[in-house]
């Protein structure tokens, strides 16, 4: 090896680098930040694999770091659900009692009815009971009134025409013939039940 002078100046500034890296090795962050500087000026230097090296504290904090991360999310899905199903239950409460004034209410829906509310819920994407029923009836036809199959209003000071005798016999008696009261009634039933010969 051959002897090389320099100047006491040159050697204290290599002095003072000299030092200067020895206590940036011995610093765990510096090191490896000083690693990484080296990867980049020169990767084929030995020091230059420290950049990659995987610091056990900093391992152990990214995993803890990472626990943390997956509890909290573990518990944000958890209240999501939770809240979820919270919401699904009133709904579903509320729709069981709407379905129920529907079954009990004025109207006295059957299952039929029901069932078809139930399904326009469904095909239509409706959430509230009331307005499907609402479009369910207005879907229905209108009932057309029955209207009495005589003439009019009934008057019972009249004689009614053709059979009068029965009439006769009951007013004469002034409706104290049970017997006939009877047969008027029989009459009167086989007619409305379309019986009568």
């Amino acid at each position: 090896m051959a002897l090389v002078e320099i100047d006491e100046a040159d050697l204290q500034r290599l002095r003072r680098q000299e030092s200067l890296l020895i206590d940036a090795v011995r610093h765990p962050k510096l090191k490896k930040q000083l690693a990484g500087i080296v990867k980049e000026l020169r990767p084929e230097d030995a020091f230059a694999k420290e950049a990659d090296a995987v610091d056990p504290q900093e391992k152990r904090i990214d995993e803890l770091q990472q626990a943390l991360a997956d509890e909290k999310k573990a518990r944000e899905e958890s209240d999501a659900k939770r809240d979820k199903d919270a919401k699904l239950g009133a709904l579903q409460a509320e729709q069981d009692a709407a379905f129920a004034r529907l079954r009990n209410g004025p109207s006295k829906w059957t299952e039929d009815g029901i069932a078809k509310v139930k399904k326009v819920m469904e095909d239509k994407g409706i959430l509230d009971v009331d307005i499907a029923a609402k479009w369910v009836e207005s879907q229905m036809p209108p009932q057309i009134p029955i209207t009495p199959g005589g003439s009019g209003a009934w008057n019972f000071l009249e004689m009614p025409q053709g059979e009068n005798e029965d009439y006769k016999k009951l007013i004469e008696s002034k409706g104290e013939n049970s017997s006939l009261l009877d047969k008027l009634s029989r009459d009167a039933l086989a007619d409305v039940r379309g019986s009568r010969r």
